[in-house]
Protein backbone atom coordinates (compact mmCIF):
# COMPACT_ATOMS: atom_id res chain seq x y z
CA UNK A 1 0.00 0.00 0.00
CA UNK A 2 1.46 3.31 -1.26
CA UNK A 3 2.11 5.74 1.42
CA UNK A 4 -0.75 8.35 -0.14
CA UNK A 5 -3.48 5.22 0.17
CA UNK A 6 -2.10 5.06 4.20
CA UNK A 7 -2.82 8.71 4.56
CA UNK A 8 -6.40 8.95 3.31
CA UNK A 9 -7.37 6.23 5.55
CA UNK A 10 -6.67 7.57 8.28
CA UNK A 11 -8.24 10.64 7.53
CA UNK A 12 -11.16 9.10 6.76
CA UNK A 13 -11.66 7.47 9.78
CA UNK A 14 -11.02 10.88 11.92
CA UNK A 15 -13.60 11.92 10.18
CA UNK A 16 -16.08 9.34 11.03
CA UNK A 17 -14.69 9.24 14.60
CA UNK A 18 -15.23 12.82 14.78
CA UNK A 19 -18.74 12.77 13.58
CA UNK A 20 -19.46 9.85 16.18
CA UNK A 21 -18.18 12.25 18.93
CA UNK A 22 -20.44 14.71 17.42
CA UNK A 23 -23.80 12.77 17.25
CA UNK A 24 -22.70 11.21 21.07
CA UNK A 25 -22.71 14.75 22.51
CA UNK A 26 -26.46 15.73 20.84
CA UNK A 27 -27.95 12.49 21.93
CA UNK A 28 -26.87 12.55 25.31
CA UNK A 29 -29.98 13.61 26.67
CA UNK A 30 -32.19 10.82 24.91
CA UNK A 31 -29.24 8.48 26.03
CA UNK A 32 -29.85 9.66 29.60
CA UNK A 33 -33.54 9.54 29.66
CA UNK A 34 -33.56 5.95 27.90
CA UNK A 35 -31.18 4.83 30.86
CA UNK A 36 -33.73 6.24 33.51
CA UNK A 37 -36.56 4.40 31.73
CA UNK A 38 -34.75 1.17 31.98
CA UNK A 39 -33.68 2.09 35.45
CA UNK A 40 -37.47 2.63 36.42
CA UNK A 41 -38.64 -0.50 34.69
CA UNK A 42 -35.87 -2.73 36.27
CA UNK A 43 -36.54 -1.37 39.50
CA UNK A 44 -40.48 -2.15 39.36
CA UNK A 45 -39.44 -5.37 38.21
CA UNK A 46 -36.53 -6.87 40.45
CA UNK A 47 -37.34 -4.46 43.38
CA UNK A 48 -34.75 -1.56 42.71
CA UNK A 49 -35.34 1.60 45.63
CA UNK A 50 -36.79 3.68 43.17
CA UNK A 51 -35.86 6.35 45.41
CA UNK A 52 -32.39 5.84 43.87
CA UNK A 53 -33.76 7.16 40.77
CA UNK A 54 -34.43 11.61 41.03
CA UNK A 55 -36.40 11.45 38.26
CA UNK A 56 -38.92 8.84 39.19
CA UNK A 57 -38.87 10.00 42.59
CA UNK A 58 -40.31 13.40 41.77
CA UNK A 59 -43.30 11.97 39.82
CA UNK A 60 -44.37 9.05 43.34
CA UNK A 61 -47.02 10.19 45.44
CA UNK A 62 -46.33 11.80 48.59
CA UNK A 63 -46.17 9.16 51.31
CA UNK A 64 -45.33 6.00 49.44
CA UNK A 65 -41.48 6.24 49.20
CA UNK A 66 -40.94 6.48 53.38
CA UNK A 67 -43.46 3.75 53.15
CA UNK A 68 -41.47 1.24 51.43
CA UNK A 69 -38.36 2.19 53.10
CA UNK A 70 -40.12 1.50 56.64
CA UNK A 71 -40.74 -2.42 55.11
CA UNK A 72 -37.32 -2.73 53.80
CA UNK A 73 -35.64 -1.96 56.78
CA UNK A 74 -38.71 -3.35 59.22
CA UNK A 75 -36.97 -5.36 61.89
CA UNK A 76 -37.43 -9.01 62.01
CA UNK A 77 -40.99 -10.33 64.32
CA UNK A 78 -40.59 -10.67 67.93
CA UNK A 79 -41.39 -13.23 69.54
CA UNK A 80 -44.92 -13.41 71.27
CA UNK A 81 -43.12 -13.97 75.05
CA UNK A 82 -40.93 -10.89 74.25
CA UNK A 83 -43.83 -8.30 73.24
CA UNK A 84 -44.08 -7.11 76.77
CA UNK A 85 -40.61 -6.53 77.68
CA UNK A 86 -40.04 -4.63 75.08
CA UNK A 87 -42.41 -1.99 74.84
CA UNK A 88 -41.74 -1.77 78.63
CA UNK A 89 -38.34 -1.24 77.73
CA UNK A 90 -38.88 1.39 74.98
CA UNK A 91 -41.98 2.93 76.55
CA UNK A 92 -40.86 6.33 78.34
CA UNK A 93 -41.35 5.85 81.97
CA UNK A 94 -44.74 7.49 83.04
CA UNK A 95 -44.76 10.30 85.99
CA UNK A 96 -46.49 8.87 89.06
CA UNK A 97 -49.72 9.66 89.90
CA UNK A 98 -49.76 11.54 93.03
CA UNK A 99 -53.10 12.49 94.91
CA UNK A 100 -52.75 16.30 96.55
CA UNK A 101 -51.37 15.29 99.98
CA UNK A 102 -48.41 13.60 98.23
CA UNK A 103 -48.10 16.51 95.61
CA UNK A 104 -47.16 18.68 98.54
CA UNK A 105 -44.74 16.35 99.89
CA UNK A 106 -42.79 15.93 96.62
CA UNK A 107 -42.74 19.80 96.35
CA UNK A 108 -41.73 20.59 99.86
CA UNK A 109 -38.82 17.94 99.61
CA UNK A 110 -37.20 19.09 96.49
CA UNK A 111 -37.45 22.63 98.13
CA UNK A 112 -36.07 21.78 101.09
CA UNK A 113 -33.01 19.27 99.99
CA UNK A 114 -32.79 21.04 96.38
CA UNK A 115 -33.92 17.76 94.95
CA UNK A 116 -36.24 17.22 91.43
CA UNK A 117 -39.27 17.38 91.73
CA UNK A 118 -39.63 14.62 89.47
CA UNK A 119 -36.78 12.73 91.77
CA UNK A 120 -39.12 13.34 95.13
CA UNK A 121 -42.21 12.23 92.95
CA UNK A 122 -40.84 8.73 92.20
CA UNK A 123 -39.75 8.72 96.17
CA UNK A 124 -42.92 9.63 97.54
CA UNK A 125 -44.78 7.42 94.95
CA UNK A 126 -42.70 4.15 96.60
CA UNK A 127 -42.77 5.08 100.17
CA UNK A 128 -46.22 5.47 99.86
CA UNK A 129 -46.62 1.84 98.24
CA UNK A 130 -44.14 0.26 100.57
CA UNK A 131 -45.79 1.39 103.34
CA UNK A 132 -48.91 0.88 102.88
CA UNK A 133 -48.17 -3.25 101.58
CA UNK A 134 -46.47 -3.52 104.84
CA UNK A 135 -48.62 -1.58 107.37
CA UNK A 136 -46.23 1.58 108.45
CA UNK A 137 -46.33 5.08 108.44
CA UNK A 138 -45.39 6.47 104.83
CA UNK A 139 -44.52 9.62 106.05
CA UNK A 140 -41.67 8.37 108.73
CA UNK A 141 -40.31 6.18 106.25
CA UNK A 142 -39.82 9.26 104.26
CA UNK A 143 -38.29 11.13 107.77
CA UNK A 144 -35.88 8.60 108.08
CA UNK A 145 -34.81 8.79 104.30
CA UNK A 146 -34.86 12.68 105.11
CA UNK A 147 -32.17 12.14 108.26
CA UNK A 148 -30.38 9.24 106.68
CA UNK A 149 -29.21 10.20 103.32
CA UNK A 150 -31.64 13.75 102.12
CA UNK A 151 -32.75 12.17 99.87
CA UNK A 152 -29.59 11.10 98.05
CA UNK A 153 -30.11 7.41 96.27
CA UNK A 154 -26.10 7.16 95.77
CA UNK A 155 -25.14 8.11 99.35
CA UNK A 156 -23.21 5.55 101.29
CA UNK A 157 -21.36 5.87 104.68
CA UNK A 158 -18.47 4.89 105.97
CA UNK A 159 -19.79 1.61 107.69
CA UNK A 160 -21.24 0.66 104.67
CA UNK A 161 -24.67 1.72 104.86
CA UNK A 162 -25.99 2.84 101.44
CA UNK A 163 -29.09 4.31 99.54
CA UNK A 164 -31.87 6.24 100.58
CA UNK A 165 -32.80 4.74 103.74
CA UNK A 166 -28.81 4.18 104.31
CA UNK A 167 -29.72 0.23 104.73
CA UNK A 168 -26.10 -1.78 106.31
CA UNK A 169 -26.18 -4.45 103.00
CA UNK A 170 -23.91 -6.10 104.94
CA UNK A 171 -26.35 -7.32 107.63
CA UNK A 172 -28.87 -7.66 105.64
CA UNK A 173 -27.76 -8.90 102.01
CA UNK A 174 -30.28 -11.98 101.87
CA UNK A 175 -33.02 -8.95 101.43
CA UNK A 176 -31.60 -7.76 98.34
CA UNK A 177 -31.43 -11.17 96.88
CA UNK A 178 -35.31 -10.69 95.46
CA UNK A 179 -33.86 -6.96 93.85
CA UNK A 180 -30.68 -8.80 92.03
CA UNK A 181 -28.41 -8.66 94.57
CA UNK A 182 -26.43 -6.07 97.00
CA UNK A 183 -26.01 -3.26 93.81
CA UNK A 184 -29.98 -3.20 94.36
CA UNK A 185 -28.77 -1.34 97.93
CA UNK A 186 -28.66 2.37 95.19
CA UNK A 187 -31.98 1.74 93.41
CA UNK A 188 -34.08 3.54 95.20
CA UNK A 189 -37.47 1.27 94.95
CA UNK A 190 -35.17 -1.84 95.80
CA UNK A 191 -34.09 0.28 98.73
CA UNK A 192 -36.78 2.17 100.20
CA UNK A 193 -38.52 -1.73 99.88
CA UNK A 194 -35.54 -3.26 101.99
CA UNK A 195 -35.42 -0.50 104.51
CA UNK A 196 -39.50 -0.35 105.43
CA UNK A 197 -39.31 -3.82 105.59
CA UNK A 198 -36.39 -3.50 108.41
CA UNK A 199 -38.30 -0.44 110.05
CA UNK A 200 -41.31 -2.68 110.50
CA UNK A 201 -39.13 -5.87 111.65
CA UNK A 202 -37.99 -3.21 114.31
CA UNK A 203 -41.84 -1.80 115.37
CA UNK A 204 -42.73 -5.10 115.97
CA UNK A 205 -39.79 -6.57 118.39
CA UNK A 206 -39.81 -3.03 120.26
CA UNK A 207 -43.42 -2.44 120.55
CA UNK A 208 -42.73 0.87 120.02
CA UNK A 209 -41.82 3.48 117.13
CA UNK A 210 -39.35 5.21 119.42
CA UNK A 211 -37.27 1.71 120.13
CA UNK A 212 -37.69 0.63 116.44
CA UNK A 213 -35.55 4.20 115.86
CA UNK A 214 -33.48 3.55 118.59
CA UNK A 215 -32.89 0.09 116.76
CA UNK A 216 -32.29 1.06 113.16
CA UNK A 217 -29.71 3.60 114.03
CA UNK A 218 -27.63 0.64 115.69
CA UNK A 219 -28.24 2.14 119.66
CA UNK A 220 -30.18 -0.83 120.43
CA UNK A 221 -27.87 -1.91 123.27
CA UNK A 222 -27.48 1.76 124.19
CA UNK A 223 -28.57 3.47 127.11
CA UNK A 224 -30.26 6.12 124.17
CA UNK A 225 -29.90 6.92 120.85
CA UNK A 226 -27.93 10.45 121.03
CA UNK A 227 -30.86 12.52 119.82
CA UNK A 228 -31.64 10.06 116.76
CA UNK A 229 -35.00 9.21 117.33
CA UNK A 230 -36.21 12.62 118.25
CA UNK A 231 -34.76 13.94 115.28
CA UNK A 232 -36.61 11.64 113.05
CA UNK A 233 -39.93 12.37 114.38
CA UNK A 234 -39.25 16.25 113.84
CA UNK A 235 -39.01 15.51 110.45
CA UNK A 236 -41.70 13.39 110.09
CA UNK A 237 -43.85 16.07 111.82
CA UNK A 238 -42.33 18.67 109.34
CA UNK A 239 -43.42 16.39 106.51
CA UNK A 240 -47.01 15.96 108.22
CA UNK A 241 -47.45 19.52 108.30
CA UNK A 242 -46.44 19.90 104.59
CA UNK A 243 -48.92 17.03 103.70
CA UNK A 244 -51.41 18.81 105.24
CA UNK A 245 -50.67 22.30 103.99
CA UNK A 246 -50.23 23.96 107.36
CA UNK A 247 -47.38 25.95 108.98
CA UNK A 248 -44.07 23.89 109.00
CA UNK A 249 -42.40 23.60 112.38
CA UNK A 250 -38.91 24.60 113.13
CA UNK A 251 -36.23 21.83 111.91
CA UNK A 252 -33.67 19.85 114.61
CA UNK A 253 -30.75 20.62 112.83
CA UNK A 254 -28.35 18.36 114.71
CA UNK A 255 -29.43 16.04 117.70
CA UNK A 256 -28.62 17.10 121.06
CA UNK A 257 -24.93 16.52 122.46
CA UNK A 258 -24.77 13.79 125.11
CA UNK A 259 -24.06 15.16 128.41
CA UNK A 260 -21.33 13.07 130.66
CA UNK A 261 -21.70 13.42 134.27
CA UNK A 262 -18.72 15.59 135.66
CA UNK A 263 -16.18 13.52 137.51
CA UNK A 264 -16.60 13.70 141.42
CA UNK A 265 -13.87 15.57 143.23
CA UNK A 266 -11.64 13.88 145.30
CA UNK A 267 -11.25 14.80 149.47
CA UNK A 268 -8.06 16.55 150.25
CA UNK A 269 -7.19 14.11 152.56
CA UNK A 270 -6.11 11.68 149.47
CA UNK A 271 -4.60 14.48 147.47
CA UNK A 272 -2.37 14.84 150.49
CA UNK A 273 -2.11 11.36 151.48
CA UNK A 274 -0.76 10.51 147.67
CA UNK A 275 1.96 13.15 147.99
CA UNK A 276 5.63 12.06 148.76
CA UNK A 277 6.33 12.43 152.51
CA UNK A 278 8.76 14.67 153.62
CA UNK A 279 11.54 14.44 156.14
CA UNK A 280 10.82 15.68 159.37
CA UNK A 281 12.02 18.88 160.90
CA UNK A 282 13.74 17.20 163.49
CA UNK A 283 16.20 15.48 161.36
CA UNK A 284 17.24 19.27 159.43
CA UNK A 285 20.16 20.40 160.40
CA UNK A 286 20.71 24.18 160.33
CA UNK A 287 22.81 26.28 158.12
CA UNK A 288 23.53 29.84 158.77
CA UNK A 289 22.33 31.47 155.13
CA UNK A 290 25.69 33.39 155.50
CA UNK A 291 27.78 30.00 155.05
CA UNK A 292 25.40 29.49 151.81
CA UNK A 293 26.00 30.58 148.35
CA UNK A 294 23.57 33.09 146.96
CA UNK A 295 21.53 30.30 145.14
CA UNK A 296 21.51 28.02 148.16
CA UNK A 297 20.38 30.22 150.39
CA UNK A 298 17.07 30.54 149.58
CA UNK A 299 16.01 26.52 149.72
CA UNK A 300 16.71 23.99 152.77
CA UNK A 301 20.08 22.42 152.68
CA UNK A 302 19.36 18.48 152.70
CA UNK A 303 21.96 17.13 150.55
CA UNK A 304 23.53 15.66 153.66
CA UNK A 305 20.99 15.31 155.70
CA UNK A 306 19.50 11.81 156.86
CA UNK A 307 16.27 10.98 158.43
CA UNK A 308 17.28 8.97 162.38
CA UNK A 309 17.73 5.24 161.48
CA UNK A 310 18.34 6.03 158.00
CA UNK A 311 22.13 5.30 157.12
CA UNK A 312 23.61 7.80 154.73
CA UNK A 313 24.36 6.17 151.18
CA UNK A 314 27.21 4.24 150.52
CA UNK A 315 27.29 2.23 154.14
CA UNK A 316 26.08 -1.09 154.48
Amino acid sequence: MSEQRRIDLLFAATVRVLALARIARRSAPALAMALVIVVAVHGTLGGIDVASVPRLAMDVPEGYLAGQRTAAVAPPPTPRGRVAEVVAEEAPRAAPALDREQQNIARFIAARYRVGVDATSEFVYHAYRAARDIKVDPMLVLAIMSVESSFNPKAQSHAGAQGLMQVLTRVHAEKFVPFGGIPAAFDPVANIRVGSAILKEYINREGTVEGALKSYVGAALSEHDGGYGAKVLNARERIAAAAAGRPIPSEMVAAPARVEPAPAMQPVSVIVETRTPLIPDESRQAVPETALPLNEAREPQLRNVSAPGVKPAGEI
